[in-house]
Formats: C-alpha cells, structure tokens, sequence
C-alpha cells in the first residue's frame, strides 16, 4: 500500500466530491462538497486527497484558525468502501507529519461530536487527549508535536 496526500486539480476534486462515509457516519462529518467550498472561500484551508496508489480513498483538510491561532485538522474521512483497512490511521499520520514540518505548529487540533465514540477513541489512539473544551457538540481533541 503506497497512501499519499494529494493537492487537489479539478479531476482529484471530482474524484474527492464522489466518497462518501457510511450511512450511521453521516451526521459525524460534513460532506466532501460541503468542505471544498469550505476550502474556497478561506485560502487557509488546505484540503488533500487521501489516495492509495492512484486510487482515491478519502479527504482530509487543515488550517491555522483565525480564530484561535492554533493548528486544525478539519477534515479527515475515509469513503465507506475503504474503511477498517487502516488507511485512516496511514492518512492521519500522514497529515500530522506534513503539519509537525509547520514553523510554529506545536500542536494539532480537532473536533469530534461528542456521540462519535469511535472516532474518539481512534484518536485518542494515536495521541490526541481531550482538552476538556466543547464547541458546539464537538470535543477538542489535541496533539502534542513537541517542536520548538
């Protein structure tokens, strides 16, 4: 399995439009659509095609908030055909790699609905720890790069 991230020309972003999560994931996580146009209107969103081989597999997509100066991982999905093969957890590395080579980026941000036991449990997983902040129905989850 070769999983790389991808800047995304028109072909990847019909190719990302078209995945999909599972039916009972629905309501975890906007659509591919809903977050490209998310991407378009705030140049600091950087939206990736998740592909294995040349085969696109999901979306992921991050940024420094405006808001609260901190490092985000917006988006990371995996289309229902390709889940529980581990390509999430491949993607997940995989951006916070590309994130920790950041100037300035200490820490990696996310959000999961606070139903999502699942997701929170995968990212906690792989080192991120709750903060203890609720936005919305989200818990903030947050990842320790360690660079100085």
């Amino acid at each position: 399995m070769r999983l790389t991230l991808r800047s995304l020309g028109e072909a990847e972003r019909k190719a990302v439009i078209a995945l999909h999560v599972a039916d009972d994931q629905d309501d975890f996580v906007a659509t591919n659509a809903e977050s490209l146009e998310e991407a378009d209107e705030n140049p600091a969103c950087v939206p990736l095609g998740i592909f294995v081989d040349d085969e696109p597999v999901g979306f992921a997509m991050y940024t420094l908030d405006a808001d609260d100066g901190n490092w985000w991982i917006y988006r990371l999905m995996i289309d229902q055909r390709f889940q529980k093969r581990g390509y999430g957890r491949a993607a997940l590395r995989a951006v916070v790699e590309r994130m920790s080579a950041i100037p300035g980026c200490n820490a990696i941000y996310l959000g999961v609905m606070q139903e999502n036991r699942t997701a929170a449990g995968f990212y906690h997983r792989e080192g991120f720890r709750e903060t203890g902040q609720i936005l919305g129905d989200e818990t903030v989850m947050r990842l320790e790069l360690g660079n100085t």
